[in-house]
């Protein structure tokens, strides 16, 4: 069914944000045709009649780029569908949906988006599948940072999917000149890779607010990556997925600077902005904040230990601050590395 992956031309990006701009941007400069969704009529408009998107870069867009508020209008014959939603309007987004492609059997699902479902605590391919059991689920995920892939700078990236037949054909389709993208059949470590780094990315960003330095923030990122490690495979990921680059790579790039929302996060809100002013500030969503509640949720449920995540969500809720939670950090027993 999906073995005929050069007729897959027409993509529907669902979400004109920052990433799903960006994407549209990629695609169809790589000859694609795409179809760009937003809920913002006058967005829409704005994008055909002026060719140019406003975030994360002023940029022009290719025509093949055709915006709608109409979402029949914009999956209509689609090949591939990416989601580019935030996680916690997935599942709504995926119920209306769900009618409009009751007849389809030839599209694919792709979900760009990183974070878990606060009431359910699931990851997004389980979201979309729960509403749309029917249409094969795929996860792009990688040290995928928007601003300089509109620069032109190389990118690499990783398309997942339990059937890596499908993860193949779609590989073929998104896999573009400067964005190599590798496959894997390892659905729950690339997505919880690229999901779970925005915590820890946060307290990366707190870290050099506070100016503790490369060793503390070297210390923090390792020990980052053990913690997404742990409750990545307790919940059935391979670890060696979480050393690629939906894991490390994804955990590296975000932690690097304020290109990264949630590193911007922690550092503003270290430095002393309340969280309300750094959140309205970012103008966009830092899926890091409703992923450190789901991931102590988790934590709980599975008896596991994930210090890092429950400062985090601590400093956060205002339990704390964030240089108390470093202070707790070093001040855990003596424990064994591994």
């Amino acid at each position: 069914m999906y073995s005929e992956s050069a007729k897959m031309n027409n993509v529907a990006v669902l979400g004109a944000g920052s990433w799903g701009s960006t994407l549209s941007w990629l695609l169809a400069n790589a000859g694609r045709n795409v179809r760009l969704w937003t809920q913002d009529a006058a967005k829409a408009e704005r994008i055909n009649s002026t060719h140019l998107i406003e975030r994360p870069l002023k940029i022009e867009i290719p025509h093949q780029v055709v915006a709608s508020s109409d979402l029949c209008e914009t999956v209509a014959d689609a090949d591939v569908i990416l989601f580019c939603c935030t996680s916690q309007s997935t599942r709504s987004l995926a119920e209306r949906l769900k009618p409009i492609l009751a007849s389809s059997k030839g599209s694919v699902i792709v979900s760009a988006v990183k974070g878990l479902e606060l009431s359910t605590l699931k990851r997004m391919s389980e979201v979309i599948s729960d509403v749309i059991p029917d249409l094969p689920v795929c996860s792009l995920s990688g040290p995928n940072l928007a601003a300089e892939i509109l620069l032109g700078l190389p990118t690499a990236s990783v398309i997942a999917c339990s059937n890596i037949g499908v993860a193949l054909d779609v590989q073929k389709v998104v896999s573009l000149p400067g964005f190599r993208v590798y496959s894997n059949d390892d659905l729950i470590g690339v997505e919880l890779g690229g999901t779970l780094k925005n915590v820890i990315a946060i307290a990366a960003g707190a870290s050099d607010g506070l100016h503790l330095g490369s060793n503390a923030k070297a210390a923090l990122l390792t020990r980052g990556l053990a913690e997404m490690t742990r409750l990545a495979v307790r919940l059935g990921a391979r670890p060696a997925t979480l050393s690629g680059l939906a894991g490390m790579g994804d955990l590296f790039a975000t932690c690097d600077g304020p290109s990264s929302r949630n590193y911007r996060l922690g550092m503003e809100f270290a430095q002393g902005k309340k969280l309300e002013e750094v959140l309205t500030g970012l103008e966009a969503i830092a899926e890091g904040v409703p992923t450190a509640e789901a991931v102590c949720e988790l934590s709980k449920r599975l008896g596991l230990e994930l210090p890092i995540a429950e400062q985090v969500d601590a400093a956060l809720k205002g339990k704390t601050t964030p240089k108390g939670a470093i202070m707790t950090l070093m001040g855990r027993p003596p424990s064994s590395e591994y």
